[in-house]
């Protein structure tokens, strides 16, 4: 497996060499992890944040996708879900309750942007981390998991059990230890965690679907295509 980075920047020490091994792979995480803190976007720790700790990952999820007519296709085609992609204006003249109503409101509701990045794509692997990162908005919108940092958290948990990421569980553990972005004591919301982690793994695998073609869909129906089970009363 190659886990070399298409990206990299030297100052911060965030550059992945091919075969690295795993203590090279876990202190390049950390450092892209302490530059997420910062900036949450940063189109060069991000990639390589997920590339460092998940490349094996998501070969493997790779190979599944491959193995389904939905999944070869998305591998195929490769759409994109950035932000010079969509239309947000559109989506937001959907009919209140659809997923692209629901996906505009969240931008505008929380003030922020789609994703962007110039990540480049060289190989089905770089596609999916690619896809994964354009698609983590779209995820709190069919989980339901709010963006305050308790509900980054709750769906970090979510992925940790959908998709059995590492990087999920580093940013739980990093949260846990360091309560960054005003977290409460780790213990007053272990089990918001526990559920949305258990809630994960009873889901279908969050990056198979093809997101842009359900804009019209009620969200609640994509849920229901994702089996993700109703968010527990608070």
């Amino acid at each position: 497996m190659n886990f070399s980075s298409p990206t990299s920047r030297i100052e911060d020490g965030l550059f992945l060499p091919e075969g690295a091994s795993l203590f090279t792979r876990l202190r390049v995480a950390v450092r892209a992890l302490k530059v997420l803190e910062k900036r949450p976007d940063d189109s060069i720790a991000a990639p390589l944040f997920n590339a460092s700790l998940d490349g094996d990952i998501f070969q493997r999820l790779c190979t599944e996708l491959a193995k389904s007519e939905d999944g070869r296709e998305l591998l195929t085609a490769r759409p994109s879900l950035q932000g010079s992609s969509i239309d947000l204006a559109a989506l937001g003249r959907l009919p209140e309750g659809t997923l692209g109503n629901a996906f505009a409101r969240y931008f505008s509701d929380n003030g922020i942007h789609p994703f962007e990045s110039p990540y480049e794509v060289r190989n089905d692997v770089d596609y999916l981390v690619k896809w994964y990162r354009e698609t983590h908005d779209l995820h709190h919108v069919v989980t339901g998991y709010a963006t305050d940092a308790v509900g980054e958290m709750e769906l970090q948990a979510f992925v940790a059990g959908n998709l059995g990421l590492r990087t999920s569980v580093l940013i739980l553990l990093f949260a846990a230890v360091l309560q960054p972005h005003g977290l409460p004591p780790f213990w007053k919301y272990a089990r918001k965690l526990r559920a949305a982690y258990r809630r994960g793994r009873q889901s279908e695998r969050l990056i198979r679907i093809r997101y842009e073609r359900f804009w019209e869909a009620r969200v609640e129906e994509v849920r229901q295509r994702l089996r993700i089970l109703p968010l527990a009363p608070a």
